[in-house]
């Protein structure tokens, strides 16, 4: 009994040490869980709030029978964890603000806590813009990951050019991110048909690349445009090519251009072989012309001319054989010698 007691005195602490651990984790994981849900709570009134009293119905619609009051838990949870109660009260602003759609942007965030301070630092008129994006399904999610891994430099990118920014930062990053800066929509697109052959070059080939874009930005993104219609199917920024490129900048830019060789190798064309190229296509174009059109009026300016010549001839000859017919007559006519002239006699009255 003896023994038994001792046990039992020694197992006691051991209880009682477990039974506390216990509690600590119960108590811990409600004081989580509570939170969470009262930022789920917070976000649901929120979609209230947006829809006004007015919208109550459409409201209830969207928390009960959309699966919204799930997606608010799990954004007001997400938010409370990687970015505490300021960010818990930043989603519901947003959701207040801007409604389901703002919901469904954060939810379609694999990280939370970058894409809230991205849209921290936006113009307050482009944060609609940008939930907007965010919430367009996979192409949102993909938007959200990049902002996540880059910065929010990938939202302020895709919002100057929809749809081809964040494609640029994603594959690009910061040079991306440069890169949407400076370029239109138009520049942005043609850059864009490239980017992830720039993105693979080695790492100095394509700073070299970037410093000349960055540098003279009109004329290369022309240059890149003259190459796609010239060589459809061809790859632009290969080694080979890049390093033509970055040797021969200068005339490359001032309108040469890079062909293949018959083995495949890029060269230089200078621009008198361009000069000929567009010669030899006028030359064909204006030989169209003239057999279709100047060709006969030719032949017909060529008939008139020769009518022409034909009665001035005519009418020259007649003259001529006119005054010979004169000279005739009067040789055949009689003459008088007075005091050593010869003079025509006159008829008589």
């Amino acid at each position: 009994m003896k023994l038994f007691s001792s046990r039992n005195r020694l197992a006691v602490p051991v209880i009682t040490a477990v039974l506390c651990a216990a509690l600590l984790a119960v108590t811990a994981s409600r004081a989580v869980a509570v939170p969470a849900v009262l930022s789920g709570t917070a976000v649901a009134r929120a979609v209230m709030k947006y829809f006004g009293k007015e919208g109550t119905e459409q409201a209830t619609e969207f928390l009960a029978k959309q699966g919204g009051r799930e997606v608010a838990e799990r954004v007001g949870a997400a938010a409370l964890r990687e970015g505490g109660q300021e960010a818990a009260e930043q989603v519901t602003r947003l959701t207040a603000k801007y409604g389901p759609e703002a919901l469904s942007a954060l939810d379609n965030a694999p990280s939370l806590g970058p894409v809230l301070r991205a849209l921290g630092e936006l113009p307050e008129s482009q944060v609609g813009p940008a939930l907007a994006r965010l919430s367009a399904g996979s192409a949102g999610r993909e938007l959200a990951e990049t902002v996540s891994r880059v910065g929010s430099s990938a939202l302020r990118s895709e919002m100057k050019l929809p749809g081809v920014g964040g494609m640029l930062v994603r594959t690009l990053g910061d040079d991306g991110a440069a890169l949407a800066t400076k370029l239109t929509s138009k520049q942005a697109v043609a850059v864009g048909r490239h980017a992830d052959e720039l993105a693979a070059l080695p790492s100095t080939q394509r700073a070299g690349v970037m410093s000349l874009l960055r540098r003279d930005t009109e004329r290369m993104v022309s240059f890149m445009g003259r190459f796609a219609a010239d060589n459809p199917g061809k790859t632009l920024f290969t080694a080979a090519t890049t390093t033509i490129i970055l040797a021969e900048s200068e005339r490359i830019l001032g309108g040469d251009e890079i062909v293949f060789d018959a083995e495949g190798n890029p060269i230089v064309v200078s621009k008198a072989g361009i000069a000929g190229r567009t010669m030899k296509a006028g030359g064909e174009a204006i030989g169209h012309v003239s057999v279709n059109y100047l060709q006969p009026l030719f032949y017909t300016v060529i008939a008139f001319i020769v009518a022409f010549m034909t009665l001035f001839m005519l009418l020259k000859l007649w003259h001529t054989h006119q005054r010979e017919k004169l000279v005739t007559a009067n040789l055949q006519s009689p003459a008088e010698t007075i005091e050593g002239s010869v003079v025509s006699r006159q008829k008589a009255d």
